[in-house]
Order: structure tokens, then sequence, then C-alpha cells
């Protein structure tokens, strides 16, 4: 029973694959370009998109997220609306990714940046003012969180096209 109980533990932990050590968002990323988020006339935040190149080619790390809120919003309310967006994928994964987050997240007050590193490995790394908060080594879910934004498909299609550069 012991190793039964040990071999399920250690098969459980396989799925939270997560970094320990800072990964430092890179300073020698370009801008490939930026948007603002508002709903009903309220900004909601502004989005800046950066790769190595200046261009956006493909979902594929290196790749930054940087989210400037214009308003208060709850770590609570964060992951809500991620999972909401992130797309359909079983609920098992959502439900281990969206734990994470919400241990992870702090609530934003106006002003606040939240920061997604994709790296070469695709992995995901998030930052909050600057500062190292977590990571999510699955690759699957650092290219869902970018489809967020950049998907042909996204939820607000221009905004997708203003961080993607394009005209």
């Amino acid at each position: 029973m012991y190793r039964f109980s040990r071999a399920l533990l250690l098969i459980l932990l396989s799925f939270f694959v997560v970094s320990v050590q800072a990964v430092p968002v890179p300073d020698r990323l370009q801008s490939v370009g930026h948007a603002e988020l508002r709903v009903f006339f309220m900004k909601v935040y502004r989005a800046e998109l950066y790769s190595v190149t200046g261009r956006y080619e493909r979902l594929q790390g290196p790749l930054m997220l940087r989210l400037t809120y214009r308003r208060d919003i709850s770590s609570t309310r964060l992951v809500k609306e991620t999972r909401k967006q992130i797309g359909d994928l079983p609920d098992e994964q959502l439900d281990r990714w969206m734990a994470h987050l919400a241990n992870i997240w702090p609530n934003l007050a106006e002003g606040d940046e939240l920061t997604f590193y994709m790296d070469p490995e695709d992995r995901g790394h998030f930052h909050h003012n600057g500062q190292y908060i977590g990571s999510v080594e699955d690759p699957v879910f650092a290219k869902a969180f970018l489809n967020i934004w950049l998907a042909d498909d996204s939820a607000y299609p221009k905004l997708t096209r203003k961080l993607r550069g394009e005209r």
C-alpha cells in the first residue's frame, strides 16, 4: 500500500512542475505592438507584446506580454476571467492551472503590471511589478495563456491585431 501511495504522490506532483528559481524578464526583447482593452468605455489594461525580432511570427518563445492594469482587480476575478478566456481544454487541466494561478497571482491595483514571459522552451513565468512570482512549466499552458490575446479567434480581434503589429 505504501508503494502505491508513494507512486500516486509522485504522479500527482509531476502535474505541478513549477519552477522555484526566479526567471528574469529579458531586457533585450523588442516591442511588437500594444493596445488598450476597454469594456463599456472602462479602461481595463494596456497590453504590450515583445519578441526577439520586434515581429510576431508564431506562438513560440521567447515572447513577453506585459499587462498594465487601469483599475483594481482581485486575484479571484483574474483567475475566473482567465479560465473563461483560456479556451476549450479538459476541466482537470484547467483546474490544476487555475489553482496554481490563484496561489501566485496577487490582487492588482490600478497601475500594477503583470508580465508573462514565455521562454525559448515555451515555459511560462509571471512577474508582478518587476518581481518574479512564479512559473508554469507546461508549454500547453504558455500557449493557451498567450492565445487569450494572440489567437485569430480571440475575444478581442482588434486588440489581437494591434498586439501582433498588424495594421
